[in-house]
């Protein structure tokens, strides 16, 4: 029992060689009272992220599993069987050109949602940048924007970023052909239980011409 991980942490990538490492060293600086592993699955990198992800997988054998494709799956193939892989109790999201900020975000969040039963999911502000420095960063979500941070809220508006949010582990998390998918998988455990705000930045998130949401 005393192997047993508390929370998975799953993360994708593809060409993301010049921000995996700092993704990948946000996870392991966690400082945390349980056991966590990390769940990287890249989509048939053609740079050098595989490399560096093997890299990890070597210095952390007991934390980092990597899942190496050959082929190509697209992003919600590579994001569901990397969840479908995670044995933990707890799902947190970050993907390859993202990281974490505070390296207590972890146990913040598990702490939270192991106090508070009625909680299917719990996230927190990040700060968000640009890579290039085309716009001011900020931080998002804008607490004066939402009344309330619930179900019907989110229906309106995906308030919560991908890289602050914890789920409990309660779903099959088969093949979705849907975009934006991480907004659906927040409103799929919204409809379980309540969605919990932590008032504390812990990530940020990158705008990069690279990214999948760049012209969004």
């Amino acid at each position: 029992m005393e192997n047993k991980i508390k929370v998975s942490i799953v993360s994708i990538s593809y060409n993301q060689e010049n921000y995996i490492k700092q993704a990948l060293d946000s996870f392991v600086s966690q400082k945390a009272n349980f056991n966590f592993e990390v769940i990287i699955a890249d989509d048939c990198s053609t740079d050098n992220t595989a490399n560096i992800i093997k890299d990890f997988s070597k210095k952390y054998p007991d934390v980092i599993k990597p899942i190496l494709r050959n082929k190509n799956v697209g992003i919600a193939e590579n994001l569901m069987s990397a969840m479908r892989a995670a044995k933990g109790e707890y799902i947190a999201l970050c993907e390859g050109d993202d990281f974490w900020t505070d390296t207590n975000k972890l146990q913040v969040q598990t702490d939270f949602l192991d106090k508070k039963k009625d909680y299917a999911l719990c996230f927190h502000p990040v700060k968000v940048f640009f890579e290039k420095k085309e716009e001011k960063e900020y931080i998002f979500p804008d607490k004066s924007e939402f009344s309330k941070f619930d179900l019907e809220n989110l229906v309106k508006r995906n308030f919560i970023q991908t890289n602050s949010v914890m789920y409990r582990n309660v779903y099959k998390y088969d093949t979705l052909d849907i975009l934006p998918l991480d907004w659906y998988l927040h409103l799929y455990h919204a409809k379980l239980g309540k969605i919990g705000f932590i008032d504390k930045v812990m990530s940020s998130y990158r705008r990069h011409p690279d990214g999948v949401w760049w012209n969004s």
